[in-house]
């Protein structure tokens, strides 16, 4: 049985690569700066929220300057032969021509024909609303900077898809793993599909399976159930992203629709992702003790999702994230069987940083969530608490596989954005984000890796897998979605199948939010 919200009467009552250079830039991210050492940095504040508190659901509102950081370098690095513009060039076409399938609006990996450039059939994977967000950030961030009708009406487009995660399920904020449309070509049959998962009965437990839609809009699609919050995660990274930057109504009237069902869905059922069945899901505790991941993971998340609720939604969402999660009037008991407590109180505990056994995944989750509760707080000692956590946390542990040293471009570019402006530009890790910008492969098929004989085994993963000790380059690795969720360190071995192409949403994300914040210019 769903949870009732026990907070909900209280919030009635209450009604309430570089080249040496330093980066040049706005702090986008927080109040105008009032002095103290910046590390050579030219600091011409501006908005703490961009005026996006203020706009209501579908509004149109001008944006936030987008921060005019330098140009990042790696002049030691020749690359791959297309220029990062012509990768992204590449992708972006590709994209429309094989990763959106015709008739379904989501984002997949692909099998194609033997001839390497006709769609075959998709490649169906329990994350396509993952795939889809980054995808859709990717063109929101395009938009930005192009104002291409192209790069519009693919956000458009998924957009609506991605707002049909939820519509589809029949409870509201319940997002699905995934729906098909059996009909289509490349897409599995019903049979298949009915044929996945047979032990699954959810009458008598919780499980996962796929479930025909008898009537209504979507009769005759199914959907998979049992949603974890890596979904919900990349969901609200994107539509965050869309409310910040994109000024179309049509997108902004959808974004707010999912955003206020999910939070809605998140305060009725005290934190639970709760399924269909009436049973919170198996990675839908999102409450800071649910004892199914660490304390402060679960805590950067909910707050996250919670802020961004407030900005698009308003009073009731900001009541929550006030009084329940950060307990700012006091003892509040709104999640059962939970001690109140600050969910601020939680944020050394994010248990990101676990040597060989990191949950890289996690890090994922941790990172899209941060990104955008730092770029919509606006109270300081809260901003300060933030970026001590990302900092402290998920950039520069104590741990010998740091975030700092992944060379991962995308979450270095979170960041560089949203960092404390009195702590050190990272120079090394900036040259190493536009180094992995250079040299990220020209095309996502499968080639064949073996990095065993080049790399020394050190360690067993959580998954037994074998880790070496450095970082592997990522022309080096095995393909895969995203790029920036995997664990550089993982040692592979793989034949070549270049029949089999994963979706490019890694490099078009980290190559437009390069571009937006000025990282990436259009001549690189």
């Amino acid at each position: 049985m769903a949870r009732m919200g026990l907070c909900l009467p209280v919030l009635a009552l209450i009604g309430a690569c570089s080249s040496g250079a330093r980066e040049v830039i706005e702090d986008v991210s927080s109040p105008p700066f009032d002095g103290g050492e910046t590390d050579g940095r030219i600091v011409d504040g501006g908005s703490a929220d961009g005026g996006t508190a203020d706009a209501g659901p579908g509004d149109v509102w001008t944006p936030r300057d987008s921060g005019h950081f330098e140009p990042l370098g790696c002049p030691e690095e020749q690359g791959t032969q297309k220029t990062l513009r012509e990768k992204a060039e590449y992708f972006d076409t590709v994209g429309q021509k094989w990763h959106v399938p015709q008739g379904q609006p989501l984002w997949f990996s692909v099998q194609l024909k033997e001839d390497l450039e006709t769609f075959d059939r998709i490649d169906l994977s329990d994350n396509v609303g993952t795939w889809t967000s980054l995808y859709a950030a990717s063109q929101a961030f395009r938009y930005a900077v192009t104002k291409s009708p192209e790069s519009l009406d693919n956000l458009r487009r998924v957009v609506k898809g991605l707002r049909d995660m939820e519509r589809i399920t029949g409870v509201r904020g319940l997002l699905t793993r995934a729906y098909i449309n059996p009909a289509l070509p490349g897409f599995p049959s019903a049979e298949q599909l009915k044929a996945n998962y047979p032990d699954c009965d959810l009458s008598v437990k919780h499980c996962k399976r796929y479930n025909e839609v008898n009537e209504g809009e979507f009769a005759g699609w199914w959907f998979k159930n049992d949603v974890s919050k890596d979904e919900y995660a990349a969901h609200m990274f994107a539509y965050a992203v869309i409310w910040e930057i994109v000024d179309d109504t049509e997108v902004r009237r959808l974004v707010a629709e999912s955003v206020t069902a999910i939070g809605d869905h998140l305060v009725d059922n005290e934190l639970w992702i709760t399924d269909m069945d009436g049973r919170v899901t198996t990675f839908g505790h999102m409450n800071a003790m649910g004892f199914d991941d660490y304390s402060g993971f679960n805590a950067v998340l909910s707050l996250s999702w919670l802020k961004l609720a407030a900005v698009v939604g308003g009073e009731k969402y900001d009541d929550y994230y006030k009084i329940c999660l950060l307990q700012q009037n006091g003892r509040r008991d709104c999640v059962h069987d939970e001690e109140p407590m600050p969910y601020t109180y939680y944020l050394d505990t994010i248990g990101l940083n676990l040597k060989c056994k990191t949950n890289w995944n996690n890090h994922n989750m941790a990172q899209l969530s941060m990104y955008h509760l730092l770029r919509f707080e606006d109270d300081a000692v809260l901003l300060a608490d933030y970026r001590k956590a990302l900092r402290d946390q998920m950039w520069e542990p104590d741990d010998p596989y740091p975030m700092r040293d992944q060379q991962k471009t995308l979450y270095s570019f979170f960041y560089f954005v949203n960092k404390d402006p009195a702590d050190p530009w990272p120079d090394e890790a900036a040259r190493q984000a536009m180094c992995t910008m250079k040299t990220f492969p020209e095309h996502k098929a499968h080639y064949a890796v073996d990095n065993f004989a080049k790399y020394t085994q050190v360690c067993l993963d959580r998954s037994d897998e074998p880790l070496t000790d450095v970082v592997i380059p990522v022309y080096e690795r095995g393909m895969d979605n995203c790029v920036w969720l995997n664990n550089p360190y993982r040692m592979e071995k793989e034949d070549a199948y270049p029949q089999i192409v994963e979706s490019p949403e890694d490099y078009l994300l980290a190559y437009w939010m390069g571009r937006f914040f000025g990282f990436i210019t259009e001549e690189m």
